[in-house]
């Protein structure tokens, strides 16, 4: 992750603190910090990842409804590793701190 293109709410750690969290510019960098401290340069997750990164509650608040709303939009896509049991996302476009 590079550093200096990391915006200055989460390099404070202020993102959580903002009345409008969790957006989903929020999601993706939660989501991509906790894939880069867990190794995995696939970029691909599941929904169970959410559990390790939001918590076992989190689709009872407000990020189940954003993560819906990505997921819908086309954010998050179906990744070709995907199987019928196990369905895998990537995110549709590298946040550009990734890269």
């Amino acid at each position: 992750m590079n550093n200096d293109k990391v915006k200055f709410k989460y390099l404070m750690n202020l993102w959580k603190s903002l009345p409008d969290y969790p957006t989903e510019e929020d999601i993706i960098y939660e989501l991509s910090s906790y894939m880069v401290k867990d190794g995995r340069s696939s970029g691909e997750f599941t929904t169970q990842t959410f559990n390790s990164v939001f918590g076992r509650g989190w689709m009872e608040t407000k990020h189940a409804e954003v993560i819906q709303n990505m997921l819908d939009s086309g954010i998050f896509i179906e990744s070709e590793n995907s199987k019928p049991d196990r369905i895998k996302y990537i995110l549709n476009e590298t946040p550009i701190y990734s890269k």
